[in-house]
């Protein structure tokens, strides 16, 4: 279906599974969801955009579409899933089958590998691979009211309808560059079940400022946030409707010991106090009654020499000349702490069983080599200044 045409909606299962016929046949297949998540603990699904070759099509959950044929497209190796930035839409479609989606190409990973820079914004990844440039307007609509308007619709389906092409000159590109496998090994992340799910054990990490408390608190936070995340998936509610950050760690370090001192905590409504107290205050009593190698460790690290300092910064440095040679965004390649446990391991004594994301897959082939010959005194280093780009040279 072309800009501005009639729009089609899939209601029936018939027409569903039929829709699933044609995609097996083709064998790939574009997907996008529209989603409100502010007010509940799971995201409430709302609409369901489509696109194979030859049409684009909305699903309407709201409306009681069955959605069961495109979820089990999902979780099929067999079949390509085009997506962009995929991962909350994914998480969606996690949640409802339980299974991790299979074979993934999101465009938004391929962008950041073939030169369109770090979490490219759809509208420039349309605009970069296809030449059209997209009218964004409903980006913060309510899209559980019904119904939707044209634009609603229009601007839901052109978020598939140009996925197909650019995946052509993505897939084109990078297979030109020799990183067509370096993409799909970057996008299996969403084939591991434990990139949707975080044991309830970890979920703590995910709390603003876990990282402030002693062992002490950091055993309470732990009791703490694994109550409050059943508590909000019991209740459908976000997780700061039950309890805030900042209260949740606030109480964590305060260690409350009866319901006087819970009322008498900042942040933590009276409401709450009263409803959820004496849970709390049992969270609390685990969370002290654990001997000191039963807490979970602070996780700070030495300080490093004033020598690994500079080394650190000397790398991030030609790291970032490196990915602009080969216009690779250099978030994607590596962060500061995965240049830091370069370093560390370095200062350790070797790195033969790296932690350092540098010296693993396709990273270490792009970067990790060199700048393990680099900190290793193997070679060294200049710029060209013709091109900008580093130059190892062996010593």
């Amino acid at each position: 279906m072309g800009e501005g045409g009639e729009v089609t909606y899939l209601r029936g299962r018939d027409e569903i599974e039929a829709l699933a016929g044609e995609i097996r046949e083709e064998g790939l297949f574009a997907l996008d969801a529209e989603f409100i998540r502010e007010r509940t603990y799971y995201p409430r699904l709302a609409l369901i955009q489509v696109a194979t070759s030859e049409r684009s099509v909305l699903i309407d959950p709201v409306d009681g579409a069955d959605l069961g044929p495109i979820e089990d497209l999902v979780v099929d190796p067999d079949i390509t899933k085009l997506l962009h930035a995929a991962s909350q839409d994914l998480e969606i479609f996690y949640y409802r089958t339980g299974q991790a989606p299979r074979n993934v190409f999101d465009t938004q990973i391929a962008g950041a590998l073939c030169g369109l820079g770090h979490q490219c914004s759809y509208a420039v990844m349309v605009e970069r691979t296809t030449g059209v440039s997209l009218k964004k307007g409903e980006s913060y609509t309510d899209w559980l009211r019904r119904p939707l308007s044209p634009k609603q619709e229009q601007y839901a389906l052109d978020d598939v309808r140009y996925l197909h092409q650019a995946h052509e000159v993505m897939r084109d590109r990078l297979r030109e560059q020799g990183r067509l496998t370096w993409a799909v090994e970057e996008m299996l992340r969403y084939e591991d079940a434990s990139y949707f799910e975080v044991p309830d054990d970890q979920i703590y990490r995910k709390v603003k400022r876990f990282g402030t408390l002693d062992p002490r608190g950091l055993a309470i936070l732990r009791e703490l946030a694994a109550w409050r995340e059943d508590e909000a998936r019991r209740r459908d509610r976000p997780r700061r409707n039950v309890i805030a950050d900042e209260t949740l760690v606030e109480i964590a370090r305060a260690a409350p010991r009866s319901h006087d001192d819970l009322s008498r905590m900042r942040g933590l409504h009276p409401r709450e106090s009263k409803r959820s107290g004496r849970i709390i205050l049992e969270c609390v009593d685990t969370g002290l009654s654990l001997a000191p190698e039963g807490r979970p460790k602070v996780g700070k690290k030495e300080r490093l020499s004033p020598e690994g300092e500079a080394m650190v910064d000397l790398l991030q440095a030609v790291l970032r000349a490196l990915c602009r040679v080969v216009e690779v965004a250099p978030p994607v390649v590596a962060n500061a702490r995965d240049v830091e446990e370069l370093v560390r391991e370095h200062f350790a004594g070797g790195c033969g069983e790296s932690e350092s994301a540098l010296l693993r897959g396709w990273r270490r082939e792009l970067v990790g080599d060199e700048l393990l010959r680099f900190v290793e005194g193997e070679v060294s280093v200049h710029l060209d200044p013709e091109t900008g780009g580093p130059v190892f040279t062996d010593r």
